[in-house]
């Protein structure tokens, strides 16, 4: 019995350390950045995230966020040569990578805490230090097109870009791109990047007082950069506004009718009555045969019909099972159910880094789950935010199959 009682206790000390609080401070720099460490020495890693949220004014048209955030991973940065940077990362194995989401930019980085000084140097020089060459833009302009075109070539790609309705990540054509000029590029990172907007998030194998040196060393001497002088052309005389996208069909010989539904999530829905709804809709009995699942912001339902169906029966199908769903709303059972599996994977997500960093990010932004709201909240309360959440006016449907062009 000696050595089972041994293992017993032992299991019991790396559960007690695995689930060990992560110390959570917070500090600034004169600069105004906004920084976050999640302290934890438990491994030899050092994470950060580097998050800039993005304004609706600042992009008149679909494709400058994207397009502005590959000049950024193609142009020198710093002191070093775009090709001299990836040799210094995959040579530290240090792993950097951008993402443009509906709420900013980001940069995601992973490192061995030995060569945090570096990497943390690297993200900085990404971020604010990369000099901008008009011959880049056009290169990536025209790889943001070939890629859009890449995309376009799927039909259920297609259907999807045309229905995105945040104008961040809607699909850029060849006009709005072609749009872009060097100074509308450097206009944007003024007005973006800019530390007073910006927060880090740091997580790992470092303290407070090494951190906040780190982070003055790489960030410190981060500016606002002075907008571009451009003489402002004469404005166009105005033309009505086009009326919003709310139907697309696409035709697509040889494939079966498909219905494609999306409903982008709400701005005043509570967090909390997003994460159970996040875990309910997916996988709905009433949805059956369709399929909904979530990206990003957006609620996303597909249903395909059968090699005989028709692209109009099929989408008013996919209508009636969304609003059957909405009409319906949820139980006092499945309210319990839902809470009890996010408080469940609430306790497997604290053991995961990357899951605290989101979690930090969505503090700053008043978007974090609290367990008391949690608690608190009243099926009334749930059934309302699926009420909004599926309204049809904020749905955008759109068909594979039907003759007439996009």
């Amino acid at each position: 019995m000696k050595p089972r009682a041994a293992l017993v206790a032992f299991l019991l000390a790396v559960q007690g350390l695995a689930q060990a609080p992560v110390r959570t401070q917070t500090f600034s720099l004169p600069n105004g950045l906004r920084v976050i460490l999640l302290e934890d020495h438990e491994r030899p890693l050092v994470r950060a995230r580097l998050h800039v949220p993005l304004e609706r004014e600042t992009a008149a048209h679909p494709g400058l966020a994207p397009l502005a955030l590959r000049v950024l991973g193609h142009s020198d940065a710093g002191a070093f040569r775009i090709g001299d940077f990836e040799q210094l990362l995959a040579g530290a194995g240090i792993e950097l990578t951008p993402a443009l989401r509906s709420d900013g930019l980001s940069w995601s980085l992973l490192a061995r805490s030995r060569d945090q000084d570096l990497a943390l140097g690297l993200l900085a020089d990404r971020a604010f230090r990369s000099i901008l060459d008009p011959t880049t833009l056009e290169a990536e302009r025209l790889a943001c097109w070939r890629e859009t075109e890449r995309l376009e070539a799927t039909p259920g790609a297609k259907l999807r870009l045309l229905l995105e309705p945040d104008w961040t990540l809607q699909a850029p054509t060849l006009d709005s791109l072609t749009a872009v000029t060097y100074e509308d590029l450097l206009t944007f990172f003024a007005r973006m990047m800019r530390p007073d907007r910006a927060v880090l998030v740091l997580q790992g194998d470092l303290g407070q007082e090494q951190a906040k040196r780190l982070v003055l060393l790489s960030f410190g001497t981060w500016t606002v950069r002075p907008h571009p002088t451009v003489p402002t052309p004469p404005s166009p005389p105005a033309s009505p506004a086009a009326p919003p996208v709310r139907r697309v069909e696409l035709p697509a010989p040889g494939l079966p009718p498909r219905a494609m539904a999306v409903a982008v999530e709400p701005e005043d829905l509570e967090p909390e009555v997003e994460a159970l709804l996040a875990l309910l809709l997916p996988g709905d009995p009433v949805l059956f045969p369709a399929q909904l699942r979530l990206e990003g912001l957006d609620l996303v339902a597909t249903l395909e019909a059968e090699a005989q169906g028709s692209a109009p029966a099929i989408e008013a199908s996919l209508l009636e099972r969304l609003q059957a769903l909405r009409q319906r709303g949820f139980t006092e059972a499945d309210l319990r159910r839902a809470r009890t599996a996010w408080s469940a994977g609430r306790t497997l997500s604290g053991l995961h880094p990357g899951a605290l960093v989101d979690e930090a990010l969505a503090e700053t932004r008043g978007r974090a789950v609290v367990p008391a709201r949690m608690a608190a909240l009243t099926v009334e309360t749930l059934n309302a935010g699926l009420r909004r959440w599926l309204d049809p006016a904020r749905l955008r449907t759109g068909v594979l199959g039907g003759s007439a062009k996009p």
